[in-house]
């Protein structure tokens, strides 16, 4: 019927303007709307296909969201914070180069809702990739204060994941996505099973 024709053309024309809002081109890329952030990350926790000695390297400065979707899946690394509350990029470094071949995500804040620090999560993105990792940005606190790039997908610098909540950008509660490359969420089997 019209109305559904016109709730469908809405509901993904939202999904452009998320994907805008954080440079995600929609052709390699795609939004997953659930309720927050946390919702978004334990949908990608839920996707990764992760074994119990795979490691996600997270840090001192998460939000619980970003921490303990991981603990029951993976063996969970965290990366230590400096005297100023800014992310130690040594440990970082040597967590990285400690686990190789065996780190799948690093899952990093965008912004430490502990600390107030922002991470600088392109240089953590390049390190990632270049120990075959990817990339999850919390973005829940930088979004609504700061540009947010995801950048090409394959791109060294560029985010794989990005997860954001409405209410952090006083949009109605109950809104969040997870953004990432589409071509991952076509493989394997949905979270929920039903109609439309």
């Amino acid at each position: 019927g019209y109305k559904s024709i016109l709730s469908t053309e809405v509901y993904e024309q939202a999904r452009e303007i998320v994907a805008d809002f954080v440079g995600a081109d929609l052709h390699d890329r795609t939004v997953i709307f659930g309720k927050n952030t946390t919702e978004a990350i334990n949908k990608l926790a839920n996707r990764l296909e992760l074994a119990p000695d795979d490691v996600v390297i997270t840090s001192v400065l998460e939000h619980h969201s970003n921490d303990l979707p991981w603990r029951p899946r993976a063996l969970v690394k965290y990366v230590d914070r400096l005297e100023d509350g800014s992310l130690d990029m040594d440990d970082l470094y040597g967590k990285l180069e400690a686990s190789w071949g065996r780190v799948k995500l690093v899952a990093i804040t965008g912004a430490s809702n502990v600390t107030g620090f922002v991470p600088p999560i392109y240089d953590i993105a390049e390190l990632a990739h270049q120990f075959g990792a990817r990339i999850l940005v919390d973005c829940a606190q930088l979004a609504p204060h700061r540009t947010v790039d995801m950048g090409a997908v394959g791109s060294p610098r560029g985010l794989d994941f990005v997860a954001i909540s409405g209410h952090k950008m006083y949009a109605p509660f109950g809104v969040g996505a997870l953004i990432g490359p589409r071509d991952f969420f076509a493989r394997g089997e949905p979270d929920q099973r039903g109609g439309g």
